[in-house]
């Protein structure tokens, strides 16, 4: 009866929006009032006009205006009005969800030119919670690439050291949060895989003209996170033509091959049609080593020694497109984002003997958006946005590449096609006749895990937002609604060629009982599960043909509607939001779990009628902000916000043979399609403070209380009624945490030549579980008991952490030869993350299973860090073109920095093992040379941050033809 009620209220939700969207999208909001220079009066009907956009104003009576609908980026204002000197104000940041106070005097001096004055905020005074901007100019300044690493230099993140790579997106915690918390949009599309939540996208630094990041405490029209929103604005055209090239290498400094080149256009869509224009991007990477290693990996036993990791090249492509058409009252924006990467898994063990054996994996994303606007009337506006996105995942043995990954999967097994062309012999199940070299510690030549992967989501979504300024009343509804497909595949297909010749293609796979849903048994194909070919494989395999059902692609529904009145007063901003959310996930759920084969027809084995479809959740967030100054400089902030997320879809969605381990096997691994969402709710409270004309602070306490996590439990089930009680390992909505902290900022605009920006963050983060499998090896080891629930620092948990920028800069007519020189340090320092110290550590052995913990979870540290980036440039003008090269240096001073210890010894290049009675035993077996590679292991370049990289870039500015 409850699944029903729950189902008809779904069902009534979705007629009441059925407008297909998801696409979160923000625009900005300019206000402000026009007085005389001298006599302080207002300015009647003054023109306030947003230059290359077509947006303007006119003032009212008190000599207010205030245009709506603003694209985030930033601009210039040029006001204007009859009798005196226009004046145009450079650099109005415009930022999503947040409004921009811009008062201007207006003078009747005509004695002067018309006024160019330059508008840079400290911070956004009529924000209700934490919102960090890095726009266009800061990221072509800064020493850094990447959105997530950008973000990281926010106060409040926390990043591991060379987490993603040369080309990756690093994987970032915000205010104690899971890494898989943050949203990340790109003109209006959710850009994160429902798979794992991660980011899929990839923007290139030239296309992007505003980074936002929402660090808690978002407005109801944003949800799916629950520690931070990423907004990224892509660059639009402009009305004039121009062009930028950038290219960067470290071919001359070092050996890690390191290349990238950039390239955009902008201009006019049609010659002569200002409001009419394209903006297009196109980058090239490729890198040798996509994770240079700060230490040398040194092999004494075949007198080796390298600089950097033997193949380990990533290649990646970028490009992005927006066309953006104004018709009167209409608007229409058209974006398009394009990311493909191929790059290696890397694996320690295989690198002594050779390393072409590591997994390769590709990975694409295309995303398009169209947005339709309609200005109804100068208070009242709506906004349409329709997006289609795509991601694919592919993990695969490069070795049997030839362009069609798939199509070689009976090979990776195949004891002829390895023996002829790699001279290596395999066993009868496809694996090699040794998995250890005469050593015994590293892969042999030819080793490979023999795995192979795909996956994909297919999402369509949209966006549908209603704006009206009434009064002092800013009030904004919207719905939502997003329909995703989504596939997956697994399988160890080293193990094919062993099959029975006698069977077909098919029956090899499915003997095989890979992990699939939405493709067919090998992989290959796209299904729908409907085939009679796929019924009768089940009954071949002894199967319940019903289980069929599993093969289907799951087509998760995510849907929401919002509620939000800003309330903007001179001494007051109240933003009271209220967020419904609706999720259908589609998910397969046991019916009974602790006796699973109960509820189908055959008590023996699973068949479909033993599970039922997840029922749908309805959940409401209720988010408010408050914004008030005490004085002209000083403002305080305070929010209350309630937000949820669903869990990753890789702990939910099962296949076919995915519970076929409870018929044989003791305990078990499986998935739980009954999971439900996380939930987090918020707390923080700010003060900013202008000190002076050229310098700010900002203060940000945070309390977040965290419940529903996923991670491992052990669950116990019956095969039949009364029979023996077995254990079962599969995730459930069982972990808890707090988080609390503040935050400290201090920002000095330019002095002379120079500006700097401090942040630093102290943060407790504590709670019962770190990732969704971090409790697996206490649940392994306390099969018969379910541990217990302790809170205890997350493996995230950096007390401490800060970054220092320093910008030098001499404008452009200044300082003779030296002008256009520009100079930027990024100094960035952490204190340690915890460990659980163990009494032993065996790299070979059994990933700490026989380890004793010999002190608290996670009771202690390892050793902080410390690093210096920098970024010097000189542009050489010569007419509308500017020739610029720059050098870009990480890790200035070379520093070894530590990312991970051994939690034997508390050190990043020892086990202790060797020191032990099982280590030294070891030696005695297998001789001095098991100790020479034992030591090879130890020394893994994964303990470690990035060595001093150097790279020579040069930029091309063609500024206006």
């Amino acid at each position: 009866m409850k699944s029903s009620i729950t189902r008809l209220a779904a069902g009534i939700f979705l007629l009441l929006f059925t407008i297909p969207l998801l696409a979160q999208t923000g625009v900005g909001k300019l206000n402000g009032k026009v007085i005389d220079a001298d006599t302080k009066e207002p300015l009647i009907g003054a023109n306030v006009l947003i230059l290359n956009t077509g947006m303007g104003a006119a003032t009212d009576l008190d000599g207010n205006y205030f245009i709506l609908n603003i694209t985030p980026g930033t601009y210039a204002v040029k006001v204007s009005y009859v009798g005196y000197a226009p004046k145009t104000i450079n650099n109005v940041r415009i930022v999503a969800g947040v409004t921009y106070e811009l008062n201007v005097e207006l003078s009747t001096d005509f004695s002067l030119p018309e006024i160019v004055v330059e508008d840079k905020k400290f911070f956004e005074p009529n924000a209700t919670n934490t919102v960090k901007v890095i726009d266009a100019d800061q990221i072509s300044r800064l020493p850094v690439r990447g959105v997530s690493n950008f973000v990281a230099l926010q106060s409040g993140v926390v990043v591991q050291e060379g987490s993603g790579g040369a080309d990756g997106n690093a994987t970032i915690n915000v205010r104690g949060g899971r890494g898989s918390e943050i949203l990340y949009i790109v003109d209006g599309i959710p850009q994160n895989n429902l798979y794992n939540r991660t980011s899929v996208a990839q923007v290139s630094n030239i296309a992007i003209d505003q980074i936002s990041f929402q660090v808690g405490g978002y407005e109801a029209k944003y949800g799916e996170a629950q520690s931070g929103i990423v907004n990224v604005t892509t660059k639009s055209g402009q009305p004039y033509y121009s062009a930028y090239v950038d290219i960067l290498s470290s071919s001359y400094t070092d050996d890690y091959g390191y290349n990238l080149y950039s390239g955009s256009l902008s201009g006019p869509l049609i010659p002569g049609i200002p409001e009419h224009t394209v903006f297009l991007s196109l980058e090239r990477g490729w890198f040798k080593d996509a994770n240079p290693p700060a230490i040398k990996l040194e092999f004494p036993s075949i007198n080796k020694t390298y600089d950097f990791i033997p193949n380990n090249p990533a290649n990646v492509w970028r490009a992005s497109g927006k066309i953006n058409s104004r018709f009167g009252g209409w608007r229409m924006i058209l974006s398009g984002l394009w990311n493909k990467r191929t790059a290696k898994s890397f694996d320690l063990r295989k690198i002594k003997n050779d390393a072409a054996f590591q997994d390769e994996f590709y990975q694409e994303n295309t995303s398009t958006s169209l947005r339709i606007s309609q200005t109804v009337s100068n208070s009242t506006f709506w906004n349409l946005t329709l997006g289609y996105r795509l991601f694919d995942f592919e993990r695969y043995n490069p070795f049997f590449n030839d362009g069609e990954h798939i199509d070689n999967l009976l090979a990776y097994g195949d004891s002829t096609i390895w023996a002829s062309k790699l001279g290596v012999n395999l066993l009868g199940d496809g694996r090699r006749t040794d998995n250890l070299d005469e050593n015994g510690v590293f892969r042999p030549y030819g080793y490979s895990t023999g795995i192979y992967q795909r996956r994909e989501d297919d999402a369509i979504t949209a966006d549908l937002d209603f704006t009206s300024q009434i009064d002092k009343h800013l009030l904004e509804f919207g719905a939502g609604f997003s329909s995703h497909t989504v596939r997956g595949y697994g399988i160890f297909a080293y193990r094919l060629a062993a099959a029975q010749s006698s069977l077909s293609i098919d029956e090899k796979f499915i003997n095989e009982a890979p992990f699939v849903f939405g493709y067919d048994y090998t992989g290959k194909n796209k299904t729908n599960g409907d085939e009679p070919r796929t019924n009768q494989l089940l009954k071949d395999v002894g199967s319940d043909p019903s289980m069929n059902e599993f093969i289907r692609p799951r087509k998760p529904v995510i849907a929401y509607t919002y509620l939000q009145d800003r309330f903007e007063l001179e001494d007051l901003v109240l933003n009271v939001g209220l967020r419904l959310d609706y999720f259908d996930i589609k998910s397969f759920e046991l019916k009974d779990p602790s006796l699973p084969y109960a509820g189908g027809l055959d008590p023996t084995k699973f068949d479909i009628q033993d599970f039922k479809i997840k029922d749908v959740e309805v959940e409401i967030s209720p988010r408010i902000g408050i914004g008030f100054p005490v004085t002209s400089s000083t403002v305080f902030h305070a929010q209350y916000g309630r937000f949820i997320q669903m869990p990753e879809l890789n702990d939910m969605y099962a296949g076919p043979f995915s519970y076929d381990r409870f018929i044989s096997y003791e305990p078990q691994f499986g998935r739980n399609g009954g999971l439900r969402r996380e939930e987090t709710t918020q707390y923080e409270i700010g003060f900013r403070q202008l000190m002076g004309d050229n310098s700010a602070l900002n203060i940000t306490l945070f309390y977040k209380n965290i419940k529903g996590l996923v991670n491992d439990q052990n669950h116990k089930f019956r095969r039949t009624p009364g029979g023996e009680v077995l254990n079962a390992i599969y995730s459930e909505n069982a972990d808890f945490g707090t988080t609390k902290g503040f935050a400290f900022s201090f920002d000095v605009t330019r002095l002379s030549y120079f500006s700097l920006s401090l942040q630093y963050t102290y943060s407790l983060a504590e709670g019962t579980g770190s990732s969704t499998s971090s409790s697996q090896t206490a649940v392994f080891r306390n099969n018969n008991n379910q541990p217990p629930k302790v809170i205890a620092p997350l493996s995230f948990d950096q007390r401490h952490t800060g970054v220092l920028v320093v910008d030098f800069y001499i404008p452009e007519g200044k300082a003779g030869i030296w002008e256009m020189l520009n100079i930027n340090a990024l100094f960035s320092f952490n204190s340690g993350r915890p460990y659980t110290p163990t009494d032993n550590w065996n790299l070979l052995g059994d990933n700490g299973l026989s380890a004793n913990n010999t002190g608290y979870v996670n009771s202690a540290y390892g050793p902080g860090s410390f690093r210096i980036d920098i970024k010097a440039e000189k542009s050489f003008p010569v007419g509308n073109f500017y020739i610029v090269p720059y050098v870009w240096i990480e890790n200035l001073l070379g520093s070894i920095n530590v990312t991970r210890v051994y939690r034997s010894t508390g050190d990043p290049y020892t086990t202790g093992y060797l020191n032990t009675p099982g280590g030294r035993s070891a030696v005695a077996n297998n001789g001095e040379g098991f100790a020479q590679d034992y030591r090879s292991l130890e020394r893994n370049p994964s303990n470690f941050g990035i060595p001093r990289l150097i790279k020579l870039g040069v930029k091309l500015n063609f500024a206006r033809f």
